[in-house]
């Protein structure tokens, strides 16, 4: 495959911990996209499943390491620090691109002066798909993510003036560092293609309520840490007792009714 004069190099980065099969549909999916400028990184956290052997067999596809880390966030981090794509998407093991034509459909988009492109994604039950559209930097970031992590692509030059992923955070360390990247003044645009597909498999998809309260714990310290004024500390003051009592009552009816225990990062 020749390689197209102008594209810009694209990084995919996956984070693995014994997730052989999942990180099989990734890399298989990695491997069919038709652009040609690309380069999939892969970290894994040391896994007892099979996926270092299964990784070396395949490393002339991959750049890889496997080794024991402190988590998502900590996996990320070694991940962009062998990244060398001027675009960086993240694609967990178990995501996969909406088809083999997805990169090419959006490399168009990366030519601008933005720092994110952010693309919509699909969310994926057995029984049904919904799309998730991102929303770029509405005023709602402010309190929840609003731009798809499978969906978004960052400049290698974000990442070094605002930092990497928080590593004291295991659920939300892509909403804090969007809040961090829109607090820093940040540019976004929203491209409305379905880029990839996300499994209802992930932690941050869990609605039994130990997973909801540990997130939106999570999601409060963010906003302590990220608080821009004194203006916005009053308005969560009064946001989480009244949110953290609805999603509550919310997960409380969901169980009486025996709806599914997975969703996307929702509201």
């Amino acid at each position: 495959m020749s390689l197209p004069e102008g594209q810009p190099k694209l990084t995919v980065l996956t984070a693995s911990y014994n997730s052989l099969e999942g990180l099989r549909r990734t890399v298989a999916s990695v491997s069919s996209q038709m652009y040609a400028n690309y380069e999939h990184v892969v970290v894994d956290g040391g896994s007892s499943d099979g996926t270092a052997d299964w990784l070396a067999r395949n490393g002339d596809r991959i750049n890889w390491i496997s080794e024991p880390d402190d988590g998502i966030a900590d996996a990320l981090n070694k991940g962009l620090d062998m990244a060398s794509g001027e675009w960086i998407l993240v694609l967990h093991a178990d995501d996969t691109f909406a088809d083999r034509h997805s990169l090419e459909q959006v490399a168009p988009f990366l030519k601008t002066a933005t720092d994110i492109v952010s693309c919509d994604v699909l969310f994926e039950t057995p029984d049904r798909s919904r799309l998730i559209r991102s929303r770029g930097f509405s005023p709602w970031i402010n309190f929840k993510t609003t731009i798809p992590h499978q969906g978004a692509f960052c400049r290698d030059s974000l990442v070094s003036r605002i930092g990497t992923f928080d590593t004291s955070l295991r659920v939300v360390l892509d909403y804090e560092f969007f809040l961090r990247a829109h607090r820093s003044k940040a540019t976004v645009d929203v491209v409305h293609i379905a880029l990839s597909r996300m499994p209802g498999t992930g932690v941050s998809s869990r609605r039994d309520w130990p997973s909801l309260h540990a997130r939106f714990e999570e999601e409060r310290a963010v906003h302590r840490m990220h608080c821009p004024n004194l203006a916005m500390w009053m308005i969560y003051r009064c946001y989480w007792p009244l949110y953290m009592t609805y999603r509550w009552i919310r997960s409380r009816l969901r169980g009486l009714s025996g709806s599914p225990s997975v969703a996307p990062n929702d509201s």
